[in-house]
C-alpha cells in the first residue's frame, strides 16, 4: 500500500508525512503561503527546516470559490524559473500543483518528483502519460464529473477516486507512485480549463449535505478509503470549513482549528497531510500518530 514521492515513502509502512505548501500565486486564499520567485528557495528551506518531507509548489490557485484562474502562460511564467532553482537547491522532493499536462511536462523535466492533480486526471486525461513517461509520482484528488444527490458522500469520494485510479493504472502509471486525496473543500469537476467558481451552501449538489458538513464527514470516515489500497493525503490547512466551524473570519485566524483538523485526520487514517505550517503541524501529527498506533496495537507505547 505504500507509495513513493521521490525518495519519500508514504503510507502505513512509514511515519505520517508532512507536505508543505509553497504558493507562487498571489491570488491564493492564504497570503501567508505566497512568495515571489525571488524568495521561493528561502521559503522552501524554511519549510524543510520546519519538518516538511515534501514541498508542493503551485503557481495558480485552485480554490473553487475564488476567481483565480490564470492562463497557462502565466502559470509557467510564475512557476518554471523558481522551480529550476528549487530542484537544484533542495534535497526535499518537490511536487507541482497543476492539472495542465504541458506545465507538468516542463516541471518534471526540471526535476520535480511528482504532480498534484486536483482534477484526478479527469480534466486532461493525457496527464497520466506525462507522469508515466517520467516515472513520476502523482496525487489524485477525488473529483466527481457530476453530483449524485442521495448517495453517501464517502461512497461518492471513493467512486471518484477509483475512477481516477483506473485512468492512471490503465495508461501505465506505476501504482507505487500513486497517492489519493479525498478533496476536502473541492466540489465536482469544473466544466473545462476555464474560469469557474462554485459558491453556496450545497456545493456538492445535495441539499442534505452543506459543504462544511460534507468535509467533516469525509474526515471522520477516512478509514473507509482504505479499500482503494493507496496512501491517503489530506489537505485541510486553513480551509473554509475550518473557519466556518470555529467561527473565525480569515485564514490567518484559523491556525489552531487547522492543526486540530490535521491531527484528527491522522487519527482517522491519513498517511500524509498537506499544510501551510509544517512546524506547528508536525507536533500535532506526531501525537495523533502515536495515539493511533497505540489504539491499533492495543498495548502501551514502547
Amino acid at each position: 500500500m505504500d507509495a513513493y514521492v521521490g525518495k519519500v515513502r508514504v503510507g502505513p509502512g512509514g511515519p505520517v508525512r508532512v507536505m508543505a505548501i509553497l504558493n507562487l500565486s498571489p491570488e491564493s486564499f492564504y497570503g501567508g503561503s505566497v512568495v515571489g520567485p525571488d524568495r521561493a528557495v528561502e521559503r522552501a528551506l524554511e519549510l524543510a527546516e520546519g519538518g516538511a518531507d515534501i514541498i508542493d509548489v503551485g503557481a495558480m490557485s485552485t480554490a473553487p470559490y475564488k476567481d483565480a484562474w490564470v492562463p497557462p502562460e502565466k502559470e509557467a511564467e510564475r512557476l518554471l524559473p523558481a522551480l529550476r532553482e528549487l530542484t537544484s537547491t533542495l534535497d526535499v522532493p518537490i511536487t507541482v500543483d497543476t492539472y495542465r499536462p504541458a506545465i507538468a511536462e516542463k516541471a518534471l523535466r526540471l526535476g520535480a518528483a511528482g504532480i498534484n492533480d486536483v482534477t484526478g486526471l479527469k480534466l486532461y486525461p493525457e496527464m497520466c502519460g506525462v507522469v508515466r513517461d517520467h516515472g513520476a509520482s502523482i496525487v489524485l484528488m477525488a473529483r466527481e464529473r457530476a453530483p449524485r444527490p442521495g448517495v453517501d458522500p464517502v461512497v461518492r469520494v471513493v467512486d471518484a477516486l477509483r475512477e481516477s485510479l483506473d485512468i492512471a493504472l490503465s495508461c501505465g502509471v506505476d501504482e507505487d507512485r500513486i497517492v489519493v486525496d479525498p478533496g476536502i473543500g473541492f466540489p465536482v469537476l469544473p466544466p473545462g480549463d476555464v474560469p469557474h467558481t462554485v459558491t453556496g451552501e450545497h456545493r456538492h449538489g445535495d441539499p442534505e449535505w452543506p459543504w462544511w458538513r460534507w468535509d467533516t464527514y469525509i474526515i471522520a470516515n477516512l478509514r473507509r478509503l482504505g479499500g482503494l489500497g493507496r496512501p491517503i493525503l489530506v489537505g485541510v490547512s486553513r480551509k473554509s470549513f475550518v473557519r466556518r466551524i470555529v467561527g473565525v473570519p480569515s485564514p490567518e485566524d484559523a491556525l489552531h482549528g487547522s492543526i486540530a483538523a490535521e491531527a484528527i485526520a491522522v487519527l482517522m487514517g491519513a498517511h500524509a497531510v498537506r499544510t501551510h505550517n509544517p512546524r506547528e503541524t508536525l507536533q500535532a501529527v506526531r501525537m495523533a500518530e502515536a495515539i493511533r498506533g497505540s489504539t491499533s496495537v492495543g498495548h502501551p507505547l514502547q
